[in-house]
């Protein structure tokens, strides 16, 4: 059985061989004054294009068409083996033109953001599967507002049954703008719980000077808490796994269309090939 490592090797064996025949084929062109950069040229862009079949194949998931994760490995080694095309393109210069620097900038955006994104898939997805249960993005902020609902309802009825403002005054200072909305994103990117310990050790520290009532409340109150911390959790890493695309697609669009343009050029003023 062949494990996910060792495809991961055989995978870039095969990404290094592509590379050092494409130096191969690019050498002996400029050994035959050829011009090279119109064969990377359009390598490069049937590449990039091969790379955009990947988001649709994620949109038409239902149509057998092989598994997503067979799609993800062949769009990653693509797109490295299209930033080695790109190196040869440009020949490892930065380049001259207005045009081509804006078009070099693009490429640079869209394979940084594409090895970022990489990154953030596959360290989110394990994060969010060790502290959270699946919940959908967008009802994360429904899910919130009844939260805040029944805390501002659990402290109502504290106030009411125990005659004690505490919890409602800790609640009001303390908790009031922490169940508004998502909160803590940074501290949530980095994995750190410092913000719910903090708050979990206020409530600590007035427990001590609650009744068997009110402490009843207070534990029920801070249930509550945790749940919402873990939502903040999931807004964070979600957020951010699909925010990273906004960046990455827009991009590779944008890339194509200068490219096509870039094309046009070229073949309209250049020279004798």
């Amino acid at each position: 059985m062949i494990t996910f490592a060792i495809r991961r090797w055989i995978s870039g064996f095969i990404v290094l061989l592509a590379a050092a025949g494409l130096l191969a084929w690019h050498t002996a062109h400029n050994v035959a004054l050829y011009q090279p950069v119109f064969l990377t040229g359009w390598l490069l862009l049937t590449v990039v294009l091969l790379l955009t079949l990947y988001n649709g194949r994620k949109k038409l998931s239902m149509v057998p068409m092989g598994s997503a994760a067979a799609w993800l490995q062949l769009h990653i080694y693509l797109g490295l083996l299209a930033v080695f095309i790109f190196a040869l393109h440009i020949d490892w210069t930065l380049p001259s033109g207005i045009l081509e620097r804006i078009l070099a900038l693009f490429f640079v955006v869209v394979a940084g953001s594409g090895v970022a994104g990489i990154y953030i898939s596959r360290s989110y997805a394990r994060m969010l599967t060790r502290r959270t249960e699946e919940v959908v993005l967008e009802r994360i902020p429904q899910f919130i507002a009844e939260l805040r609902a029944q805390a501002e309802d659990l402290v109502l009825k504290s106030a009411a049954e125990t005659g004690s403002s505490t919890i409602a005054d800790f609640y009001g200072s303390r908790l009031s703008s922490y169940f508004a909305a998502p909160r803590n994103f940074r501290l949530h990117l980095r994995g750190s719980r410092r913000a719910s310990f903090t708050l979990m050790t206020d409530m600590d520290a007035m427990a001590r000077y609650l009744n068997d009532q009110e402490t009843v409340y207070l534990e029920k109150l801070r249930l509550l808490v945790e749940r919402k911390d873990r939502l903040d959790y999931a807004h964070a890493l979600q957020s951010t796994l699909k925010a990273w695309l906004f960046v990455h697609l827009p991009a590779t669009y944008g890339l194509i269309l200068l490219a096509l343009l870039h094309l046009v050029l070229v073949y309209s003023f250049s020279g004798p090939r």
